[in-house]
């Protein structure tokens, strides 16, 4: 007990003390691999792409254990208070990788009929470019486990996600005379206002916008004549993104104003009957725990990564309302305890 609190100490501050925003995931390259040797792994690899993946056993089913290296930007300062880890990426998803790291390390895998590798993707929290080039590079695994903080519950179902560029360009005018004038943001309003209204869901079954950026006007006495927003929409199984985005033209139409469509993620959803997910489902049972199935509000690396197997779910440690913010904090005995769960799972899946 004492040694894996000291080892998910060392490594979960190894992780979060290197900064990883998207694109510069290969800073923890030589930190991953320092882990891979001083763990016994039997292979470390980086892919074309920059994944990296750590290797135990040769045979055998073979289980995916699929974490993610970036952070979102901003930088925090990494600190250790008691039991407590703070600093980027803490919760997403460093946390739930050191987790991925520990639990197929400490699991007794010889003799097992199974080959595990741990990955950590790239770009999980930009375009997703890492879970892609594991799909379209053909990557074969019968169960797979995507590290996210699930709070130590076990995901299911996640929302699908919309990426919309929303841009206008108008005459302009003086701020004196806005009723002569025609003004960007006023369109761009406008458009908001529509879409807020229209999609204004609080729950996993409802669909949802943000409008995450908002940029207009150069000059406090004009009228911009040049606009643009940033708009996320997330919906749940069961609804269709090509309906979702008829109505949004719909809204763009009427309030002058153009679009782009910059990403689509389908939502994804699986059984509680699913293999992984029973298996995760005992292991926190053996752990003393009671089981939570969660559906997430959010859009993970599972939304790809079920065309490669429909064994699937989502599961870490890590309080999901922390990530993205300047407060991301996790325990260490948390980590130590999701670690055990999964060893215990890999062990029932082998």
């Amino acid at each position: 007990m004492d040694r894996e609190i000291e080892l998910a100490k060392e490594l979960l501050i190894n992780l979060v003390s290197v900064y990883t925003p998207p694109r510069y995931e290969f800073r923890l390259i030589p930190v991953v691999r320092e882990w891979a040797d001083k763990l016994g792994y039997d292979e470390f690899y980086v892919d074309d792409v920059g994944n990296i993946f750590l290797r135990r056993g040769s045979h055998g089913r073979t289980i995916l254990l699929a974490g993610h290296l970036d952070t979102v930007p901003g930088k925090i300062d990494v600190k250790l208070f008691q039991d407590t880890v703070h600093g980027r990426g803490a919760v997403d998803a460093k946390g739930p990788l050191a987790a991925f790291i520990l639990g197929a390390a400490l699991s007794n895998l010889e003799g097992c009929n199974s080959k595990v590798y741990v990955a950590g993707l790239i770009r999980e929290e930009d375009d997703g470019l890492g879970s892609r080039h594991l799909v379209e590079s053909g990557f074969k695994s019968d169960h797979i486990i995507v590290g996210e903080p699930t709070n130590l519950g076990v995901g299911v179902a996640y929302r699908g996600s919309i990426s919309i560029r929303v841009s206008v360009s108008t005459l302009g005018g003086h701020s004196s005379a806005p009723y002569i004038g025609e003004s960007a943001l006023d369109k761009l309003i406008q458009f908001i206002n529509m879409v807020k209204a229209r999609f204004n869901g609080v729950k996993f079954d409802e669909v949802s916008s943000a409008f995450t950026i908002l940029r207009a006007g150069d000059w406090p006495g004009n009228l911009p004549k040049k606009g643009e927003a940033y708009l996320n929409i997330r919906y749940p199984p069961g609804r269709y993104s090509e309906d979702i985005i008829t109505e949004i033209r719909e809204m763009a139409q009427n309030s002058g104003v153009e679009l782009q469509i910059l990403g689509l993620e389908k939502p994804v959803e699986v059984s509680v009957n699913t293999p992984v997910v029973r298996a995760l489902v005992r292991s926190i049972l053996g752990s003393d725990l009671k089981p939570r199935i969660v559906k997430k509000t959010g859009t993970s690396d599972m939304n790809t990564l079920i065309t490669i197997s429909k064994s699937i779910t989502a599961f870490g440690p890590g309080d999901s309302r922390l990530a993205h913010t300047d407060y991301e904090k996790i325990k260490i005995d948390e980590v130590v305890t999701a670690s055990r769960i999964i060893s215990n799972a890999l062990k029932e899946l082998s």
